[in-house]
């Protein structure tokens, strides 16, 4: 039983990184409707990601969305959209807010340059919310790969 809860963990932490490591190179500055600051040139695709994400990834699906994935599973695809937007969305807030208020800053703060931000510090962007029911409907299709395979 532990070895499947920690497989299913690393699974769903790796995940979440590869995600956010892919969106970051090129959709996130649509998102913000600004480009963050780079150090490299864009040609060398260069993602942003932080090791203070794992808890968020892997706990939040392995608690969170695999027991919400049960409970909305025979929703409308639409329902189901609104549910991830509204979770996602809350959980980046959230754990933005707690990253900042016990180690002074959170890995996303350049959201705060944006107009489309949600909170004054820029905890997340009005223009993520559909995305991250897009990301939701993906997440949803990985919980079922990985439940399967632990």
């Amino acid at each position: 039983m532990y070895v499947e809860l920690i497989f299913r963990f690393i699974a769903y932490a790796m995940f979440g990184l590869t995600m956010e490591m892919v969106f970051s190179v090129h959709g996130i500055n649509l998102a913000l409707g600004c480009s963050p600051p780079r150090r490299v040139p864009f040609k060398y695709l260069e993602g942003f990601v932080s090791l203070y994400m794992i808890p968020l990834h892997g706990f939040g699906i392995l608690f969170g969305l695999e027991w919400v994935r049960l409970v909305i599973a025979d929703l409308h695809f639409g329902f189901r959209f609104a549910i991830y937007a509204l979770i996602f969305t809350s959980a980046e807030i959230l754990w933005g807010w707690f990253l900042d208020k016990t180690i002074g800053f959170f890995p996303w703060d350049y959201y705060a340059k944006s107009k489309y931000r949600i909170s004054k510090a820029g905890y997340s962007l009005w223009t993520l919310v559909p995305l991250w029911g897009v990301a939701g409907m993906l997440v949803e299709q990985y919980i079922d790969l990985v439940v399967y395979l632990s």
